[in-house]
């Protein structure tokens, strides 16, 4: 064994051809064509680059596998190439790679040399100063399909190639990203196609690999219906499946949509691979409702300096604040029930953010399947959001003004805003679906409205709504701010929050939004003009307006 490590090592040695790339006084070394293994023909090798500044030990590593029907597709393609270069750039060594294509070998060939790829690197991790434990994969489509299978698969015997020169090592990797990845059972025609061991479906269970799956809403070649099943079977097993779904066909992660997808691997690797990557600020990335409908699409995420909220605010930070020409405001959401999740409004939340705003929602980011029961939250997580905001550290604090922040609560959530009535950083209030009335709920209870100190807004869903009659003693208890009573008399105590852009009640909230906390006055002929145009079945009333 000593004497062909020793072959393979020269072999790195020799065949490589070293070209250096530079950029912002970073440069690259990339290594071409290298043989990972020489058994089994010319196909098999790969691309190296290796980042010539920072750490040059323990580095993180990422195998790029490239997509093409299992049957055509190169590392050559440009947008491979470039991928590699990128994230050299980002201190990664990146290894590109070839596999056997059907035609010149059968499967189960390509997923013996994806395993054989990582084992090449694991046997080479000290000459190419990269940690062991710290190896990625990326894959799209055919390659999506592979890169899944080297995180579910591992320890499966079913594609263990006695030929691999390599076989001391380990397969195993740290995390798996899968762009519009086939999960199912292939296609007929397929020679492998009805074999459940050689896809993601067969391994369903608590993989103890990470897992993010990118996806087209509209791919006709890889069906969205079946990544969603794959994922949402993995998470109620017990794995950790992160799942960006956003507009597109089968070129998302590819070519297409790449303003969101990029960033969500730059976070997935940047989590798993490096641990304290400070150029980085969220953990994980969610576009709900294909971004809202409005000028900025949105996105959904787990900050890693705040953990059990989920921020809502349009990819683009930056296109947004210079459009508005000037930082966005600031909306603080509690959910029905208090409870610790908001994915019951987040195309509301989505379809807000979408128009310039940043939503703080209090419970973590859910991807599709809830694991556990939900929870109930104390009042106190209010200004557990608003402390964040607000701080000079956050990482939104220079897109966002600090003068215009309000609070918003469904049911339970609206008794968790009037708890808070009193925080002088709230400009303006919307209960919605809730009202105290008589009861005492979530810290607050009708003293809580004489804290009030800005207008308030309350939505409810007619005589069905079990809040209605409290939200009618509440407007009728203010009297000091200017209060809006809106009737959507057939709603009902829901709303309309999960339809798509959350529907009506989400439009009259952001209206409100807008009048209050952008001063665009011609909102106020919805709330104090009567003007109900658009809003067939409601009512407004007002009143302490001037």
């Amino acid at each position: 064994m000593k004497r062909r490590k020793a072959f393979f090592t020269a072999l790195f040695l020799l065949s490589a051809f070293c070209v250096a790339a530079q950029e912002a006084g970073h440069s690259i070394k990339v290594t071409e064509n290298i043989a990972y293994r020489t058994d089994v023909g010319k196909s098999t090798v790969l691309d190296v680059a290796e980042p010539q500044f920072g750490p040059q030990t323990g580095r993180p590593a990422i195998l790029i596998i490239h997509g093409g029907g299992w049957s055509a597709g190169s590392k050559n393609d440009h947008v491979y190439r470039s991928l590699m270069v990128d994230y050299a750039m980002k201190g990664y060594v990146v290894c590109n790679m070839n596999y056997r294509l059907i035609g010149e070998a059968d499967p189960p060939a390509c997923l013996e040399d994806v395993r054989c790829a990582i084992r090449w690197m694991k046997a080479n991790a000290q000459r190419l100063g990269i940690d062991p434990q710290r190896i990625g994969t990326f894959g799209h489509s055919a390659g999506g399909h592979l890169s899944l299978m080297a995180g579910v698969a591992a320890e499966s015997k079913a594609f263990n190639d006695a030929a691999d020169p390599w076989r001391q090592f380990d397969c195993s990797v740290a995390c798996s990203v899968g762009g519009a990845p086939p999960t199912e059972l292939g296609r007929p025609g397929i020679p492998w196609g009805d074999r459940k061991e050689y896809w993601p479906i067969g391994y369903i269970g608590k993989s103890k690999t990470p897992f993010l799956v990118l996806q087209g809403g509209e791919d006709p070649i890889v069906r969205p219906n079946l990544t969603e099943d794959w994922v949402v079977k993995m998470q109620r097993a017990g794995a950790q499946v992160d799942y960006v779904k956003v507009h597109g066909q089968h070129g998302v992660a590819f070519d297409q949509q790449l303003e969101f997808t990029r960033p969500a691997m730059d976070a997935f690797f940047a989590r798993h691979l490096k641990h304290d990557d400070p150029t980085v600020s969220f953990l994980q990335m969610k576009v709900p409702d294909y971004g809202g409908s409005g000028p900025y699409k949105a996105v959904a995420l787990k900050e890693s300096s705040l953990t059990d909220f989920v921020v809502y605010r349009p990819m683009d930070l930056g296109a947004a604040v210079a459009r508005e020409r000037g930082k966005l405001p600031v909306l603080v959401f509690c959910n029905g029930g208090c409870m610790d999740t908001s994915i019951g409004y987040e195309n509301m939340l989505t379809d807000i953010a979408s128009y310039g705003y940043v939503v703080v929602a209090i419970g973590e980011l859910q991807m599709l399947a809830r694991h556990e029961q939900d929870q109930h939250t104390p009042s106190s997580m209010v200004v557990k959001a608003l402390d964040w905001i607000v701080n000079p550290a956050s990482p939104y604090y220079n897109y966002i003004d600090v003068d215009k922040i309000a609070a918003a609560g469904h049911s339970c959530g609206g008794a968790q805003v009037l708890a808070n009535a009193a925080d002088a950083r709230l400009k303006t209030y919307l209960i919605l679906n809730a009202g105290m009335g008589k009861m005492t709920m979530a810290d607050a209870n009708a003293k809580s409205l004489k804290n009030l100190h800005g207008p308030i807004l309350y939505l409810v869903g007619g005589t069905t709504d079990v809040a209605w009659t409290n939200a009618q003693q509440d407007y009728k208890a203010i009297k000091k701010v200017p209060v809006v009573l809106a009737d959507n008399t057939k709603s009902g105590h829901g709303g309309t929050y999960e339809q798509p852009a959350g529907g009506a009640n989400s439009r009259m909230v952001r209206s409100w939004l807008d009048w209050q906390l952008k001063g665009k006055k011609e909102h106020e002929k919805l709330f104090v003009g009567g003007d109900l145009t658009g809003y067939d079945d409601w009512t407004i009333e007002h009143k302490n307006f001037k």
